[in-house]
């Protein structure tokens, strides 16, 4: 735990990763805008950070695994990473399971201090492993929602409730066993733009799959993920586009993440493509990997063209990994 909770920390002194409490279909984001202030407070089982539009709170407890991933992009040349901390399928468990809109009472959780007065409801998504609520001081608000009580907001009964709440603008507070996300940002028209920084989604028909997350992300078996985190990428920039230079130094820290903490199986498969590209060596018969090791390994791949453009090697390599085109140059 000691050294899980030394990562959290390093990485919540970084504001230009991204933190976020969801399920498949469910989602806070925590997000530093660039130039805004915000206050971040360490503690010895993770942390919080303050900012204008949200905050994040982090607090560690039981039988944590830390889990970091790679996965491909559709663009060759690219690749994204993140960071899971998981629990077991048993600890992970909320108990906040219930369908419909619950009121809850004051939010004595609230990161912030003033927060603590005002109501909190359930908004019943009816996910064992994440409470998606809102709050709000609004008497009249708090009336009309309490006239709610009950209604599924993801049917078409909840219409009328997801009317109110956009009207109102309560804040939105997703928690998790690990951690919990305030998103003070208002909440966009269902034809506008979601705003920077803190905001969250809820995709119905993403939840009706009942995952917990993506497919594309792999987790420790018998885990769940229940927070996450995503440090910067170094040839990415946060809006997707790429950067104008690789960052050496962030990528040196992730893979320093991933020898620590990533799967034996998938960093065996990519020494295995390290160290074939720098001895020379041709490409294995790709029949005999796994489908995971084989997109380990066009991760590896992808990491070492970026550092080494043109590297014949590495182009031999890609020929036999690589289903898909390179992209052009970026201009």
């Amino acid at each position: 735990m000691k050294d899980i909770v030394e990562v959290v920390h390093r990485y919540l002194r970084d504001s230009d990763t991204s933190w976020t409490v969801a399920v498949f279909g469910a989602i806070a984001e925590y997000h530093t805008v660039p130039g805004e202030p915000q206050e971040v407070r360490l503690s010895a089982d993770g942390g919080t950070i303050i900012g204008t539009g949200g905050a994040l709170h982090v607090a560690l407890s039981g039988p944590v695994r830390l889990a970091p991933y790679e996965f491909l992009t559709k663009r060759r040349d690219f690749w994204l990473h993140g960071v899971n901390l998981c629990l077991p399928d048993d600890v992970a468990d909320i108990g906040c399971g219930r369908p419909g809109l619950a009121e809850l009472g004051p939010d004595e959780e609230a990161i912030r201090q003033d927060d603590r007065p005002a109501i909190l409801f359930d908004l019943g998504l009816g996910r064992p492993t994440l409470q998606a609520m809102i709050r709000t001081a609004d008497p009249s608000l708090i009336k009309a929602l309490r006239g709610q009580v009950g209604r599924n907001l993801l049917g078409a009964e909840g219409a009328e409730t997801y009317r109110l709440i956009l009207a109102g603008q309560p804040h939105r507070v997703f928690q998790s066993r690990l951690g919990r996300v305030e998103v003070y940002n208002p909440i966009p028209a269902p034809d506008g733009r979601t705003a920077p920084g803190p905001h969250t989604h809820i995709l119905p028909d993403l939840l009706a799959s009942g995952r917990t997350h993506s497919a594309n992300v792999p987790v420790p078996p018998g885990h769940v993920p229940v927070l996450h985190f995503c440090p910067p990428n170094p040839i990415l920039q946060r809006e997707g586009d790429a950067a104008p230079t690789m960052d050496r130094g962030r990528m040196a820290a992730f893979d320093a993440l991933l020898d620590r903490f990533g799967e034996a199986e998938l960093e065996a498969a990519k020494r295995l493509a390290r160290d074939g590209v720098r001895a020379g060596s041709p490409p294995p018969d790709t029949i005999g990997l796994s489908r995971r090791e084989r997109t380990a390994i066009r991760v590896a791949l992808r990491k070492l063209a970026a550092c080494s453009p043109g590297n014949a090697a590495v182009a031999r390599w890609q020929a036999a990994f690589e289903t898909q085109p390179a992209i052009p140059p970026v201009a």
